[in-house]
């Protein structure tokens, strides 16, 4: 080896040396900054059990937020979560889709409690149709948005012609919801569709599935506030020393072509 590669060499590892060592003391102050965060990232690292809860945590959080701003207060949107919990205690859709598909459903209901009306109609006729819980809701929704003639997978499943309404006839959204109404709600013809499903093995191993949900939104309620305050505190303590964090990248980054 030439005696000019060889201090190159010298060179490049005495300089990556001496910027990891520099890195290393601006890094240690980060270390301390953000030591409270350390049951916190144990806790998301641990696996996918513990991620669930948190998970669950933002999805309840998120859906809180959303029938706040729907239902004008969040007593009100409260009161329509639980509501939902309820609902999906006894009937055979996981909480999971309910509360995915809740959002269009919010649109068309006047309040928290006609929530509940627009859920059994909707779960009677995802019960009759075959349908997910999911794509009903958004039928329903658009059904007594815009009348039968909006809901195309409707049309395709015959749920115009089970609601007794001629093809091509034009039908407005509050004659639309009416008809649901009268076969899919009280003492309807299609009323007790989905407590008949609930009975079967699909829909006990569903309502099975919604007490373990309920379990973790319970659990994840008690830290789940706490965790997010933790990730406040990290986000403002990035953003107030991103300069010097860019900073230390960019020069470890140059020394490291060296090497």
């Amino acid at each position: 080896m030439s005696t000019k590669r060889l201090n190159i060499d010298i060179l490049a590892k005495d300089r990556s040396r001496q910027a990891l060592k520099q890195v290393q003391g601006n890094l240690e102050q980060t270390k301390k900054s953000v030591l409270n965060l350390k049951n916190a990232l144990i806790g998301l690292g641990v696996g996918a059990v513990v991620k669930s809860f948190v998970d669950v945590g933002k999805e309840i959080e998120s859906l809180n937020i959303r029938f706040k701003f729907l239902f004008g207060s969040a007593e009100e949107g409260a009161k329509a979560f639980d509501n939902l919990s309820k609902f999906a205690g006894t009937v055979p859709f996981s909480l999971e889709q309910i509360s995915r598909a809740s959002g269009n459903l919010a649109v068309v209901a006047k309040d928290a409690d006609d929530l509940n009306r627009i859920l059994e109609i909707t779960g009677n006729v995802a019960s009759v149709t075959g349908l997910d819980f999911e794509t009903t809701a958004t039928q329903i929704q658009r059904s007594f948005s815009g009348g039968i003639a909006s809901a195309d997978i409707f049309r395709e499943r015959g749920v115009r012609a089970l609601l007794g309404f001629q093809a091509g006839a034009k039908v407005t959204a509050e004659e639309t919801a009416k008809r649901f109404e009268e076969l899919f709600a009280g003492d309807g013809e299609f009323a007790s569709a989905t407590k008949d499903l609930a009975q079967t093995l699909e829909g006990t191993l569903s309502m099975i599935g919604d007490k373990y949900f309920n379990f973790q939104k319970e659990l994840s309620s008690e830290f789940f506030d706490e965790l997010k305050g933790e990730f406040e505190s990290l986000d403002s303590f990035l953003a107030e020393y991103e300069n010097e964090i860019s900073g230390i990248a960019r020069q470890l980054g140059g020394y490291l072509q060296h090497l």
